[in-house]
């Protein structure tokens, strides 16, 4: 094997969290009326990884599964898709978090139902990780849910956040505050332990808010936020008006696409799936402008995965939007 083809082969990002299998009817359905449900993956930080993938660059998924048909089910799909699962960790009890999504259509919300109290993933610890494949990355994402799921993986979080900068590997965080699992005051504390930790940090207004615990005009907000956390490099995702990255007092705001949305779930993990892409290609630029054309060509496609051809991406990103291709 050449060292080109070794190279190819590394895994270049770990993305560490929870998986779960989502449960959704036929669109704008109601859970309530519903008799029939499509089993799909369901996971932010898989999101991330299968992301990576499209865009050309190796990623691993690392979460804690049991050792039944519904944790191989998951692993199954997540490596069908190029990600390298090798270091999950198997466990003889537990179970799979499930949860539904009821699409829907405005002025009715999406409405999401978890059940995932007690999975497998829950007890996460970090000795059961492997360090070695961890630690032989650029890169370790991890995301706010997973500090949300119990004190145990509050703790795993801030270690592996710790252990990886540490090493040299750079660690991405992704605020992505979960109502559902935890109130403001408690992802605050556990937000501002880990940001000293952290090289590029992902948040939205709200996520930001939650950090300093009050509202500022974004670019005062931002500049606060880099100022109570180690990030060299900060995004904040503005929806349909796009992105404004931080990074060393410098500025840099990418424009948003119009998209004519058909499922918006999964659309910040495809974000920062091109951030990372873009970002240790090139530069914030680039990586914003790569993560705001991954995000709108998810939101096009039903699933929460971004199933996105690099191709459109880079069209995108080069100014080539069209309607037909032909």
């Amino acid at each position: 094997m050449t060292a080109a083809s070794t190279d190819n082969c590394r895994v270049r990002v770990v993305c560490i969290g929870e998986t779960m299998v989502m449960f959704g009817p036929p669109p704008h359905e109601l859970i309530e009326y519903c008799s029939h449900f499509v089993a799909l993956l369901g996971g932010a930080e898989a999101n991330v990884a299968i992301g990576l993938e499209r865009l050309g660059m190796h990623a691993g998924w690392v979460g804690k599964l049991p050792q039944n048909a519904l944790g191989r089910k998951l692993v199954n799909e997540t490596r069908s898709f190029g990600v390298d699962t090798s270091a999950v960790v198997w466990s003889e009890t537990g179970r799979v978090g499930t949860f539904f999504v009821e699409w829907g259509a405005a002025p009715r919300p999406l409405v999401t139902i978890y059940d995932r109290a007690g999975s497998a993933a829950t007890t996460l610890a970090a000795d059961e990780l492997d360090w070695d494949y961890l630690l032989s990355a650029e890169w370790v994402v991890l995301t706010g849910i997973t500090p949300a799921l119990s004190d145990t993986c509050r703790a795993t979080t801030l270690e592996i956040a710790c252990r990886a900068r540490q090493a040299g590997v750079r660690v991405a965080f992704d605020m992505n505050y979960r109502s559902l699992l935890w109130s403001r005051d408690e992802a605050r504390k556990a937000y501002r332990a880990l940001l000293p930790h952290v090289d590029l940090l992902v948040a939205t207004e709200p996520d930001v808010e939650i950090v300093l615990g009050k509202h500022l005009e974004r670019r005062d907000a931002l500049r606060a936020l880099a100022d109570c956390c180690g990030a060299q490099v900060i995004a904040m995702t503005l929806g349909a008006e796009g992105a404004l990255g931080y990074e060393c007092g410098a500025f840099h705001q990418v424009p948003g696409y119009d998209v004519q949305c058909v499922n918006r779930l999964g659309a910040g993990d495809a974000f920062l799936a091109g951030l990372i892409y873009g970002f240790s290609q090139w530069n914030l630029r680039r990586g914003l402008a790569y993560g705001i054309a991954m995000a709108a060509l998810k939101m096009t496609v039903p699933q929460n995965i971004p199933l996105i051809n690099r191709v459109d991406v880079e069209r995108l990103v080069a100014g080539r939007n069209s309607n037909v291709i032909r």
